[in-house]
């Protein structure tokens, strides 16, 4: 990746975890309710702080990026939140998938752009 296409792309995801992340405090933008097992799902998230802690993870990992300080440890955390964001929307909310998959295409094109940072990881 070109090395401006890359600086745009961390501030950009960094951006949209940011403001993700501040918008499960603030909720300036509206989230539609997952039905059925999703619905309940992220009820039980709200009700038990779960969704709080993610909301500072992705806000501290969004910051992170921004800022470019510990870029592979803030793609690592938002990768994983991504993903299991990724994989609630395929099994229980189809239609909603679409933030979650741009976020996720978003972080695995900077881990590709890093793969150098992360190949000590990969070793056996």
């Amino acid at each position: 990746m070109s090395p401006t296409f890359s600086k745009g792309a961390r501030i950009l995801f960094g951006l949209f975890l940011l403001t993700f992340g501040l918008n499960k405090f603030f909720g300036f933008i509206p989230v539609p309710p997952m039905p059925g097992d999703g619905g309940a799902l992220m009820g039980i998230f709200a009700t038990s702080g779960f969704l709080k802690v993610i909301a500072i993870l992705q806000i501290l990992c969004g910051l992170a990026l921004i800022l470019n300080k510990f870029v592979p440890l803030a793609l690592t955390i938002a990768i994983a939140i991504m993903f299991n964001a990724f994989l609630i929307h395929v099994l229980l909310d189809p239609a909603g998938i679409g933030g979650s998959a741009v976020g996720l295409i978003l972080g695995l094109l900077l881990v590709w752009d890093n793969k150098e940072r992360f190949a000590p990881l990969l070793r056996a």
